[in-house]
């Protein structure tokens, strides 16, 4: 039983850090931009193959996903995401959408 509850903790542990990696791509870029601490939180995210070419550069997945958007000193916005990501895990490119 132990065995059982230490592989289901390392199998979510292990997706969520996969979630981080994307929101924090957002963090950085949009407090960049508004030039205050920005905060984006996952809370559903998914990931489908996509393997085709958009222009010249070749996309491997699409990563798209729902959560919210904290900017420093005002409301929690939600937000949808979309990511689309190259060969190699690398981010090509990626938008926010608050609703």
């Amino acid at each position: 039983m132990q065995k059982f509850i230490l592989c289901f903790l390392l199998l979510t542990l292990s997706s969520s850090a996969m979630a981080s990696q994307y929101t924090d791509y957002f963090s950085d870029l949009y407090s960049k931009e508004y030039n205050k601490r920005v905060k984006i939180v996952s809370k559903d995210e998914q990931i489908e193959k996509y393997e085709q070419k958009i222009g010249e550069q070749f996309v491997s997945s699409i990563v798209y996903g729902v959560g919210y958007m904290k900017v420093k000193g005002e409301r929690k916005k939600r937000i949808t995401y979309i990511v689309l990501l190259k060969n190699n895990c690398e981010i090509f490119w990626g938008h926010v959408i608050p609703y």
